[in-house]
């Protein structure tokens, strides 16, 4: 085979200097296959002058069926790695669900079917699932994704938590002593629905200013920030559940919970199997 492919090189270059360079060897190395291919058909392959080399009929009879071949088998080799490359399940969801939600499970899964490798994408933006090669997505919306396999997977509810950690300033029994505490404040990318002011009025009360507790950008270093007592936040199952499992933080007893948004699943793939098993993994996990 390797003297194959040293001759396909050569007759393809016309000049034993090119097809070395192209094949990472030296000119005499390549001289010497092709004399020892020669010897052992029995036919001059190639007329060699100083600059070139040109094919004899029997040269091009044999380049004739050998190039085609080799071509194939470069494109079998092809397919194959291009299929090995895509053996892992690619999975995107946003930074908050990855950490709070799906990674603490994911050992659950790979115990159940170690045969399918993960590719975890942790991502805050809205991929196009196409042209980043996702296969499967978790995403948190208002209204369905506009995909073509979609599944609601889990709704989230909001309603205030605290850290054991706290100091609180009032006995916490209404959502009038919350005006007295400090409330950690979510801004930036966060639609209203999910803060503060949101939360007083749906219970007929005047929200307090965001000046009166802490601001954070991210969903998770608010959460970090509560359960180090540093205030009451706002937050919402399933994210925060791992956190009041272990007692990190305790909701606020008969207090007002909100029914926010979905987190859907996506299934961008057709005639996967290794996608249908996760997907069905998940939504048996929504259901603990």
């Amino acid at each position: 085979m390797p003297y194959l492919v040293t001759f396909e090189a050569a007759s393809r270059n016309s000049n034993f200097t090119r097809a070395a360079e192209e094949l990472g060897v030296t000119r005499v190395s390549v001289s010497r296959q092709i004399a020892d291919l020669e010897r052992e058909i029995g036919a001059q392959l190639f007329y060699r002058d100083h600059r070139k080399v040109t094919l004899t009929q029997a040269g091009r009879a044999l380049e004739a069926d050998v190039s085609p071949a080799l071509h194939q088998i470069a494109g079998a080799l092809r397919r194959v790695s291009e299929t090995a490359g895509d053996a892992r399940l690619t999975v995107t969801t946003t930074s908050a669900f990855a950490t709070y939600w799906l990674m603490p499970r994911l050992v659950d899964f790979s115990n159940l079917h170690p045969e399918i490798e993960l590719n975890l994408v942790v991502s805050d933006r809205m991929l196009d699932l196409r042209a980043e090669g996702v296969d499967i997505a978790i995403r948190y919306s208002k209204s369905p994704p506009n995909e073509r396999n979609v599944t609601k997977l889990l709704q989230e509810r909001i309603f205030p938590v605290v850290s054991p950690k706290y100091s609180a300033n009032t006995k916490l029994d209404s959502p009038q002593d919350l005006l007295k505490e400090n409330l950690l404040h979510l801004s930036g990318i966060y639609r209203p629905g999910a803060r503060w002011p949101n939360w007083f009025r749906a219970n007929g009360i005047s929200p307090p200013k965001e000046s009166s507790g802490g601001v954070l950008n991210t969903y998770i270093n608010m959460l970090q920030a509560a359960i180090e007592g540093q205030g009451i936040a706002l937050a919402g199952n399933p994210l925060v559940d791992p956190y009041l499992a272990d007692g990190s933080l305790y909701k606020l007893d008969g207090f007002l919970e909100l029914e926010r948004d979905h987190f859907y699943l996506i299934n961008a793939t057709v005639g996967r199997d290794d996608a249908v098993c996760f997907c069905d993994w998940l939504l048996k996990q929504s259901q603990k």
